[in-house]
């Protein structure tokens, strides 16, 4: 332990010796810019200084615990880059020095002072400090914040009494309230939220430019009175000033392949769509050359807009969203176009929907080589999806796998052959562009456009000592409640194993006193539903703290215990078997929440917490292995290998070849997530938590749950990782060692002093733990 901690200080003294030389290359006159600070005079303000800091124009530059390696780096090699070599190094490695610069300064203090401008804080003073230690140094921004401008009141002038009444319909979801701070940015979402209000009353032209927001403010009073002002519109054609116009749709023109569009021989057929009993039939113009190979009746639920209506921005909106899960086109474009009106008062607009066809038919075949603990084997795929299979815009996928291996495993004659070890798989699925059900749910169909998933797939596992057969069966619908909420239900899950072991491995099973390995060799059905609801307000474009909510509920064999004294349910054992498996009974329940706070620029704390339970009942005394918790892996619990963890203080004294599961899952996340350098992020964490069982078991000594000793049971590690992102992929290396670990007694699990070197976790991932 001394050694490791010695070889770790003369790293970090190499690190600080190496930066300390940095000083010697900087030119004279120079400082390289180490620190951005910023201090706030008072706490009473609505702003803190990450909100100061995207006002910094001139970005320190990036050290490491306040050290530069990389600088370092780049001073060494940067008279040598004529070399190929030295100069990839310089370009690629290299951290070139940021110099401190009065322009940039004195611009970051005009752009901070004019950002509290906009925020209420008028006439605030930024001053600023800088401190220069031998040629390396940071600077200070010091607030000083006035007294903010208070809203007092809120007035329009809008000429036209139309548009008057529709603003007044929103006033009271307007950001802008008497009583609040003045702020600049919330004016403008509020000429957004109006202007969008009225594109989606009829005002196709309108836009936000023709919104003024008048402030007058009183200096002694500190309050500002907002007069919102909208102008009426300029006529392109004449230049007169006159009304905004309101806009219906005339026509609505739909082109399945404009891409191909022959305009020496177009055909146009009417499509009559039935919207229901309280509504007009709509018809939708289909615009074609040749044969559009899609029905026209699927674009029925797709299209939002609809003839003899105001035009609509949202409907516009969610016609796009519509026709984008029409996978068999990959480009949708909708613009409008006006039409002379009989009636001068009614100003028309006809739709033009255009859409562009990708490749229907898609193959793939894929053979590679394995080996798995030196048992070598070639394993091929065979892949066929069609994205228009029934001409609806449905995606059929169905693929082919198989494999052979050589196990050292002797089958029951006692002998092995080459390639012993077997498997065949075929997996289908068809997913549908639409509701399907017996029932017809027209108004939810139309406005949240679920999606319908049919998947079923058989496996075939021959191995030396028994044949696994798998049959899967899901049907499902997936759809979005909002920008922000997914949900998927999946009414039907069926997966089937059923296990025939040899005559010699049976009667290893049966001698077999340990539970949970046996469970992994018996055949078991799962037949039930699942529900999955995920909340998700992520805003890719912008580095904004965000929430990440899911929760999923699983049931199995409910429905069949209500046969269980019918014919088609047999008991066997004391259990119920259909078709000849015991079917597996169970609630299963798992959380999971996250919360990302960016602190500053791409700095991020990421935080996770998840909670599950699973209740087997009835039919089951245990869950099934697949449907259990588990704990360790590169996503959780990283000090321990994939399902080494757990459950409770069980401590395996039988060094038992067996992976680990509990009914019972409780885990906390938490990591520090920076930049290094151009694509390499960097990472400090730390995770707490553990697996149980619901009751006890044999199998797992001291892994049962108890309200009064769980938290004692609670496993911690920490570690640090390095990414390396390239935009469309990340790649993750992390390395983590227990610093609690609860299969030691109590007293003894603290293991921050006892690591060795082999405690150290190495694992290697592809995007983040979460």
């Amino acid at each position: 332990m001394k050694k490791r901690f010695n070889l770790i200080l003369l790293c970090l003294m190499l690190i600080f010796l190496a930066s300390c030389s940095i000083r010697k290359n900087i030119p004279e006159g120079k400082m390289i810019l180490k620190h951005n600070n910023v201090e706030i005079g008072s706490k009473d303000v609505d702003f803190t200084k990450s909100d100061i800091t995207p006002y910094i124009s001139q970005s320190a530059n990036s050290n490491f615990l306040g050290f530069m390696p990389l600088t370092w780096i780049y001073y060494k090699t940067d008279d040598k880059t004529d070399k190929k070599f030295y100069n990839w190094i310089n370009k690629t490695i290299g951290d070139k020095p940021v110099y401190y610069s009065k322009d940039q300064k004195d611009k970051s203090v005009t752009q901070i002072s004019k950002y509290l401008d906009d925020i209420g804080y008028f006439n605030s003073t930024v001053s600023t400090k800088v401190k220069n230690k031998r040629g390396i140094g940071s600077v200070v921004y010091e607030i000083h914040p006035t007294q903010p401008y208070i809203i007092d009141e809120i007035s329009y002038k809008i000429k036209d009494s139309t548009i008057y009444k529709y603003v007044k319909e929103i006033e009271n979801v307007l950001p802008a309230k008497k009583g609040n701070i003045y702020n600049a940015f919330i004016l403008d979402d509020e000429r957004d939220m109006i202007s969008e209000y009225l594109k989606n009353n009829g005002y196709y032209y309108f836009s936000k430019d023709y919104i003024f927001m008048e402030v007058d403010t009183n200096f002694m009073a500190h309050k500002a009175n907002i007069n919102i002002r909208i102008d009426d519109a300029i006529n392109p054609a004449t230049q007169k000033i006159e009304s905004h116009k309101r806009y219906q749709i005339n026509n609505i023109y739909i082109y399945p392949n404009s891409s191909t569009l022959n305009l020496n021989s177009i055909d146009t057929l009417a499509h009559i769509v039935r919207l229901g009993k309280k509504q007009d039939d709509e018809t939708f113009y289909f615009v074609f050359s040749s044969d559009p190979k899609i029905r026209f009746k699927t674009f029925d639920n797709q299209i939002h807009i609809h003839s003899g209506q105001p035009y609509s921005l949202r409907s516009v909106t969610q016609t796009y969203k519509s026709l984008n899960n029409l996978k068999i086109y990959n480009l949708t474009n909708i613009d409008f176009e006006p039409v002379e009106s009989e009636n001068d008062s009614i100003k028309l607009l006809n739709c033009n929907i255009s859409l562009n066809r990708t490749k229907v038919n898609y193959y793939s075949l894929q053979v590679e080589g394995t080996n798995s603990s030196g048992d070598y084997g070639i394993l091929g795929s065979l892949t066929y999806r069609n994205r228009n299979i029934f001409k609806g815009s449905e995606i059929f996928n169905i693929s082919a796998k198989f494999g052979t291996q050589a196990q050292s495993v002797l089958d029951d004659e006692g002998t092995t052959s080459l390639f012993n070890t077997k498997e065949f798989g075929i997996d289908a699925s068809i997913y549908f562009p639409k509701f399907l059900s017996p029932i017809k749910f027209n108004n939810f169909a139309k406005e949240f456009q679920p999606r319908t998933t049919l998947t079923t797939g058989y496996n075939i596992q021959s191995r030396p000592i028994y044949l696994r057969q798998i049959t899967v069966f899901t049907f499902g619908y997936n759809w979005m409640s909002n920008d922000h909420v997914q949900q998927i239900f999946t009414p039907i899950t069926l997966n089937s194993v059923k296990v025939d072991p040899t005559p010699s491995f049976e009667e290893v099973l049966e001698q077999e006193t340990n539970q949970r390995i046996k469970d992994q060799y018996t055949s078991h059905l799962i037949m039930g539903m699942d529900y999955t609801y995920i909340f998700n307000n992520q805003n890719v474009r912008f580095l904004n703290d965000f929430f990440y909510f899911k929760a999923n509920i699983q049931s199995s064999g409910n429905i069949l215990s209500a046969f269980n004294n019918t014919s088609l349910i047999k008991t066997v054992d004391n259990y119920h078997e259909i078709f000849g498996i015991r079917y597996a009974q169970y609630v299963r329940l798992a959380l999971d929440f996250r919360y990302f706070h960016y602190t500053f620029g791409e700095h991020q704390i990421a935080t996770r917490f998840m909670l599950g339970a699973g209740i087997p009942f009835g039919n089951s005394y245990d869950m099934p292995f697949e449907k259990s918790f588990y704990a360790g892996g590169t996503n959780g619990m990283r000090g321990w290998q994939f399902r080494e963890l757990g459950p409770g203080t069980f401590s395996n004294p039988d060094k038992l070849n067996i992976e680990r599961i509990g009914d019972i899952q409780l885990e906390f996340n938490l990591e520090y997530r920076f930049p290094i350098y151009s694509i390499f992020k960097g990472a400090v964490f730390t995770d707490i938590g553990n697996i149980w069982t619901m009751r006890e078991s044999e199998t797992f000594v001291g892994g049962e749950f108890h309200f009064d000793t769980f938290y004692k049971q609670l496993a911690a590690d920490a570690g640090f990782g390095l990414r390396l992102d390239i935009s469309f992929m990340l790649f993750r290396l992390d390395v983590a060692a227990p610093m609690v670990n609860p299969a030691y007694p109590e007293g003894q699990r603290w293991r921050i002093s006892k690591l060795q070197l082999n405690d150290f976790i190495l694992n290697f991932g592809i995007g983040y733990p979460f």
